[in-house]
């Protein structure tokens, strides 16, 4: 772990920035942003754990990290299988996206990993990225092809899948269906809204190909209709860069990343305001709630992660790593 700090600092260049009056009862606004490490390579899928640690992913180095004020930072897995995006299943159990496996996994209590689902219609599944978990405990993730088109970021391989999709799957049935999603064409993020009602949707398609100006880089609202999802519309543009990341806080609100760093919109789309990170790009957010009460903002941003204290708590449910 040599490189590796163990106890948070300070991070300088950290700027909030207040576009609606609404963001100050969101974030602090002299917060003191505290670095986690700045040695990761491509940090990716944070996520609070029940046990208190704060796990992300390494993605390029093929490994998970966790963190807490006392037990600083280590290796949580290694190698990962490319492990990705995370969540938090309704018993207290991580849910992976893992881009080396492709599939979507869950690490037991006895800390054994389930593969979950691994293909649809007998053909193996791009590179799962992110995974939310649904009030119904309905798992949802995404499956673009950035892991696997990336041999930095996965063992390689070819897509098998006619395109990229969002899937369902009900861990009591075993069943796994795949969403009508014709807005979005290459999906990524995933949050609930707080009455687990709506699924947000980040499309960036972009980053396909980031000359292409005309590609998708939004976010695209659903509506959940038992196991369906139907009304999608386009929620928010992200510019600059891609809506990579994104999380709701407890009054609705819908968090993202962004080439700059956060960006933070009403249940209406409107954008209240940015938090600016010193880095060449932001991949993933969560919000945390420590034992003690105090309220986090975790931001992983390529070779950074850090933390900020804010005022709002993740909407219930929404204790991902997308």
């Amino acid at each position: 772990m040599t490189g590796f700090s163990t106890v948070a600092a300070d991070v300088p260049g950290v700027k909030i920035v207040t576009e609606i009056a609404a963001f100050h009862e969101l974030v602090v606004s002299n917060a003191r942003p505290e670095l986690i490490t700045d040695k990761a390579v491509w940090a990716e899928g944070p996520v609070c754990t029940p046990e208190g640690l704060f796990i992300f992913s390494d993605v390029k180095q093929n490994r998970v990290m966790s963190w807490s004020e006392q037990q600083g930072l280590k290796v949580w897995l290694e190698p990962s299988d490319y492990q990705n995006g995370h969540s938090v299943d309704n018993n207290g159990r991580i849910i992976a996206a893992s881009h080396g496996r492709r599939a979507v996994l869950r690490q037991e209590h006895d800390g054994t990993w389930t593969t979950l689902v691994d293909s649809w219609q007998g053909k193996r599944l791009n590179s799962p990225n992110d995974v939310t978990v649904a009030p119904d405990g309905a798992i949802w993730f995404s499956d673009p092809t950035f892991g696997v088109l990336s041999k930095e970021e996965s063992y390689g391989g070819k897509p098998e899948q006619t395109g990229e999709y969002v899937y369902r799957y009900d861990p009591s049935s075993r069943s796994l269906s795949r969403a009508d999603t014709p807005e979005v064409h290459s999906p990524n993020g995933l949050a609930f809204s707080p009455d687990g009602k709506t699924l947000y949707v980040s499309d960036t398609q972009l980053a396909h190909d980031f000359s292409n100006k005309k590609l998708a880089h939004r976010i695209v609202a659903y509506r959940i209709d038992g196991t369906r999802l139907t009304t999608g519309h386009v929620f928010a543009e992200v510019t600059p860069g891609i809506p990579d990341g994104i999380t709701t806080d407890e009054k609705g609100n819908v968090w993202s990343s962004s080439k700059e760093g956060v960006q933070v919109f009403s249940e209406q789309g409107e954008r209240l305001g940015r938090i600016l990170v010193p880095s060449r790009d932001t991949g993933n957010l969560a919000l945390c709630s420590g034992a003690d009460g105090r309220k986090w903002l975790y931001v992983t941003a390529a070779n950074l992660v850090l933390r900020l204290p804010v005022k709002v708590s993740a909407a219930a449910g929404s204790l991902t790593g997308k």
